[in-house]
This record gives C-alpha cells, structure tokens and sequence, in this order.
C-alpha cells in the first residue's frame, strides 16, 4: 500500500479514465478515451493483435509512459505522473510489470536469490532472517528449486526465467501485477504451467492481474473480465466468458475465428481479415 493513501470506500482497486495516447505528432493513434476498472483480488485481458494500443495502455498504468490525456486511479485516487524517484517508488508499491522476455528484465549479473533479496530490501523493511525467509517463501511460490536458485538469468529456461521474473513481481509486495505477453514466447506446456501459476498466486495473496495478450485462449483461461481493441480503441468488453460465448463486435468475432480448431479454415480467416481491414480502413 503507498503510506498515506486514504482508499475512497467502494473504488475499485485501479480505474483508468479516458486514456489517450498519439505518437508521430499526432498521426498515430494508439490509445483513444480508454477506460476500465479492475476490482481488488480480480483480473482484466486487454487483447488486441500487433498494432492495437493494447502494449501502449499497459505501459501507461505501469508508469512507463506519459498519456496525452486521462487518469489512472488507485482506491479512487490519482497516481502522480511524474517520473522522479518518489512517484516510481509510490507506483511500484502497486504495481508491478512482467515482461514478454524476462531476460530483458533480469540483471544477467544476479542469481534469483540476489534478485529477489534486493527488491524486498527496496520496497519493505524486511532484513537479515526475515528477508530471507521472504527469498525462501517466493521461490516457492513459483516453484523454483535451491539449484535454479543459484543459476544466472542465462543458465535458466525460458520458464524458469519467467518464474524468476514473477516472483522479483512479487517481492515488491504489489497489488496488481501486469502481464504483457508474459507467455507469448513459451511453449504450450510451459504457459500453461505459468498460467496455473498465476491462477494459484492470485487466488493465495489477492493480487489483482492485468493480463495483455493477443491469444484469446489465454485470456479465457486467466481472466474474469476483457477488453478487446483494435486500433486504439475499445470495441468491446465484459465478463470473459460472455464476451467469448456470444461477441458482439466483428474483430471480436475475426479473433476468435483465428484459433485453430478441427474444423478451423485458414483461408477463410484470411479472407474475412482482409475484408475487415478493407472495411475499417
């Protein structure tokens, strides 16, 4: 929790208002008047393919970039913008992020051990057999070994990397933790692996989870709410299990098409794509 903040009763855990976001001078939309709410303890798919806004969005509830317009509310409170050591520490207190490539994120010079022990020094008062302890219990939580403990970022697999990169996340003591195509570039059976993971670590501690995904199969599996874009925009959202059931809009319903099935007709998706794009050209 950031000290001194007062939670309004009933506010959601994080409220976006109307994000927007160009680049290029303007020319480039990638985010227009965005808004959701993720309730304490729940969990929201923004999902778009390449190009959607959905990587945009997340980055600027992380803190990593600016909006041209709009807010991020936590507990019904605005997070400051700024970019100065306080504003990144009181964000970090609520928020981590976790990374498609985990070794981008580690430093190649630290074990998951050292890793782990400098975030909990960073962000809580823990020290000597407390923050080891601390160390111990994370490794746990996402299975790491006393072997793989002691490995360097470069010794480990893409899993285990990942592993490594959820529970540094979590050291940190957050309440939501942002997931942008965390498991996009593991495969099936790991990300499955990961994603019972963060099934078990959310319902055990109540972090909430922000997942960004082009894979509507992900997000069905780990999420109780979507939000789906396409350039920019939101063109649909509700319950998960809803909106996959019965979608509405046509790029919803184009998305789903693109998962393979039995049945499932490569060249017919490729056709009803291009007619789509054509449409909203």
């Amino acid at each position: 929790m950031i000290q001194n903040r007062m939670p309004v009763p009933g506010a959601p855990l994080l409220e976006v208002r109307g994000l927007t976001k160009r680049f290029n001078h303007g020319a480039v939309t990638a985010a227009a008047d965005i808004s959701f709410t993720i309730e304490r303890g729940g969990s929201l798919g923004i999902v778009g393919e390449s190009g959607s806004g959905k990587t945009t969005v997340s980055r600027i509830v992380a803190g990593l970039e600016r909006a041209d317009s709009g807010d991020v509310l936590v507990d019904g409170t605005a997070l400051a913008t700024g970019r100065g050591v306080r504003q990144r520490m009181a964000r970090a207190r609520v928020m981590q992020m976790v990374f498609q490539d985990p070794y981008q994120s580690l430093d190649p010079r630290q074990n998951a051990r050292e890793a782990l022990a400098e975030i909990i020094a960073l962000h809580t008062d823990r020290a000597g057999a407390a923050r080891t302890a601390r160390v111990n219990e994370l490794l746990d939580q996402v299975g790491l070994d006393e072997a793989a403990s002691r490995r360097m970022p470069r010794d480990l697999s893409g899993g285990q990397r990942q592993r490594v990169a959820i529970a540094r996340a979590l050291a940190a003591e957050p309440e939501l933790l942002i997931l942008d195509e965390a498991v996009a570039a593991l495969d099936v059976s790991i990300q499955a692996q990961i994603l019972r993971l963060l099934d078990g670590i959310r319902q055990e501690t109540g972090v909430s989870l922000m997942f960004v995904s082009h894979d509507l199969e992900v997000v069905r599996w780990i999420t109780d709410e979507v939000l789906v874009m396409f350039r920019g925009r939101a063109v649909e959202a509700g319950r998960t299990a809803e909106v996959l059931a019965a979608p509405r809009h046509p790029y919803t319903r184009l998305l789903l098409a693109s998962v393979p099935t039995l049945d499932w007709d490569p060249r017919a998706v490729a056709t009803a794509r291009r007619e789509f794009i054509a449409a909203n050209a």
